[in-house]
């Protein structure tokens, strides 16, 4: 079976250090109840908080992610953060592409290549983020969107490569944010939709880069996943997880998502 690989974006909903660390311990604290085997999960807490969580959870299951990177290693570039940096804090994961990055921030599928590039020659694992907006979707484009972010942001990846990259399908239409959906109604994806577009990117990931590598690959759920519709998502063949925004904001919601996911490994 894949890895199921689950992670908790926390964007920028934790402000305060000691918070942070409070929230990551409890996370960690939560997780030696639980037999990990066949599961990854991971926290990615924002920039100035990465060191102390990282410390706070060194030795224990609970792994550490990066929001994002940028991707030259060192120099003048204001206000960004490089895949050393992410590593020196403990980083095993870095989350590339998520829906704000692209839409409230403009990066396109190149420079987002760059970065993953980047983050596999440095040793992190990228979470590359792709999804369709509520338009796109109701355009009924959501195959060819999700396509072009897999074939642009993946360009030049090897298939040796791709057993350390994660796919996290996260559609746009169903992230509660206002920003990105301001007069969307926010929905959950249907089983019979996450499986839909769960199988495409399978198969393009296996026509791709072969059979053997494809199949191996875990792809995420991130739209709205929570305690009370995770084990139907997860139960999806080719749902391998989960990228989870507000119920990983506290143990006691986050805990039942990673619950299920060893469930359903075992």
């Amino acid at each position: 079976m894949r890895k199921f690989v689950i992670g908790g974006n926390w964007k920028m909903q934790i402000v305060k250090v000691d918070e942070a660390v409070s929230v990551a311990k409890e996370i960690a604290t939560a997780l030696e109840e639980i037999d990990m085997n066949g599961v990854d999960v991971f926290v990615a807490p924002s920039y100035h908080a990465l060191f102390a969580v990282g410390q706070a959870i060194k030795g224990t299951k609970l792994k550490l992610a990066g929001q994002n990177m940028y991707f030259r290693d060192q120099g003048a570039f204001t206000g960004e953060i490089s895949a050393d940096s992410l590593l020196d804090c403990g980083c095993e994961y870095v989350l590339l592409g998520h829906s704000e990055r692209r839409r409230i921030f403009g990066e396109d599928n190149a420079y987002i290549n760059q970065k993953v590039k980047k983050a596999l020659e440095k040793g992190l694992k990228p979470v590359l983020c792709i999804g369709e907006t509520a338009k796109e979707k109701a355009d009924g484009q959501t195959e060819a969107v999700n396509q072009k972010q897999l074939e642009e942001s993946l360009a030049d990846v090897s298939p040796e490569q791709m057993k350390n990259i994660v796919i996290a399908y996260e559609p746009v239409w169903a992230i509660n944010n206002k920003f990105l959906n301001p007069d969307t109604e926010i929905k959950t994806a249907t089983p019979n939709e996450a499986d839909s577009i769960h199988k495409f990117i399978r198969k393009w990931l296996i026509d791709t880069f072969g059979n053997e590598i494809g199949n191996t690959i875990p792809i995420q759920y991130g739209g709205s996943m929570k305690d009370s519709n995770c084990e139907g998502l997860l139960s999806i063949k080719d749902i391998d997880g989960g990228l989870i925004g507000g119920a990983s904001l506290s143990a006691a919601k986050f805990k039942p998502i990673i619950e299920a996911a060893t469930k359903l490994y075992q």
